[in-house]
């Protein structure tokens, strides 16, 4: 496993989500342009999504080369994995297919969902098979580092056996918070007894409660923390995910800042603009130069994101606002 490099320290560093398009056709020279203008832009690192049917063969090996080729960090998104967190693609991972007797369940004993069966945060092999296959993506790509995208677990009830024999009882949204925490922080350790200088970040709902945000900032193993929403205030449009509830102004994501630095954390943060019109792809640029004013330590944003308007008119002129910001001078 390659160090995790040394500007990983700096005042700011600049992040891509880079989801490469349709696995199943891959022409390298596509991927190089892809790069080139990451490269050309001022970005430090790039995020892959891996699910684990790309361990079984793909493209990803391809993609994860080039990124490093191009002297760029590469990062992982753990993607799927037991239905826990976000990510790329869409179908359940085979974490949650081979492991029935890990279900979570509701009040009714379904199986929890999130995009395919949901694994129990309090089945005592959860953790080991997160770190398993997360381990086997490490050893494959070679990232310095991974993000735990938007934790699904937070919420709801689990009544599995594996909760009720943990807790005497059902666990509620006080446990699944508190379940989580812990299911993450054991995943964590065992990941780097084995990568030792791998970087773990995670971010949640920029519309967390302030619970949430302070639980998941103490969660033991990462290196950074945030969350991932638009860039304007609450109310003020509701286009995208999370309508106009998952924003980053007005103090949102401040809220994740104070909580990331008082866990001795950087602060992390994705700025969605997947899913967006013109309108509000106007409205996030005419916010945006303000809101780098203030922001430090990790900025991610989405390279040519699904379902953006006009890509070929407003991707440039966020990867330049992102750039200026990266090239600042630091202090």
């Amino acid at each position: 496993m390659n160090p995790a490099p040394d500007h990983y320290c700096p005042f700011r560093y600049l992040s891509v989500y880079y989801f490469h398009g349709q696995d199943l056709c891959m022409v390298p020279r596509h991927v190089e342009e892809d790069v080139a203008w990451m490269r050309d832009h001022a970005v430090d690192g790039v995020f892959v999504g891996v699910h684990d049917a790309d361990l079984k063969g793909g493209n990803t090996q391809l993609v994860c080369d080039t990124i490093k080729a191009a002297g760029l960090d590469l990062w992982l998104i753990p993607s799927r994995l037991g239905g826990l967190m976000a990510g790329w693609h869409r179908g359940p991972s085979f974490l949650s297919v081979e492991n029935p007797d890990w279900y979570a369940r509701d009040a009714r004993m379904n199986i929890r969902q999130c995009l395919g069966p949901q694994l129990s945060v309090f089945h005592p092999q959860t953790p080991m098979g997160l770190a398993q296959v997360t381990s086997e993506m490490i050893k494959r790509f070679q990232p310095v580092g991974i993000v735990w995208d938007e934790l699904k677990s937070l919420n709801g009830e689990d009544h599995s056996p594996a909760a009720i024999e943990q807790l005497g009882r059902p666990a509620g949204p006080a446990d699944m918070l508190a379940g989580t925490a812990a299911c993450f922080g054991r995943t964590n350790a065992l990941l780097k007894e084995q990568h030792p200088a791998l970087k773990i970040a995670c971010f949640i709902y920029a519309h967390s409660s302030q619970d949430h945000i302070d639980t998941c900032a103490r969660i033991p193993g990462l290196d950074a923390f945030g969350c991932d929403g638009k860039c304007w205030e609450p109310g003020e449009c509701d286009e995208g995910e999370g309508a106009g509830h998952k924003v980053l102004l007005n103090g949102v994501d401040a809220r994740f800042r104070a909580a990331a630095h008082a866990a001795g954390l950087k602060h992390f943060t994705l700025l969605e603009t997947q899913l967006l019109g013109a309108t509000a792809l106007d409205l996030t640029l005419d916010h945006l130069p303000a809101y780098l004013a203030e922001k430090q330590d990790h900025l991610t944003y989405y390279y040519y994101p699904y379902g953006m308007a006009r890509p070929d008119q407003y991707m440039p002129r966020i990867g330049q606002l992102a750039a200026q910001w990266r090239r600042a001078p630091q202090g």
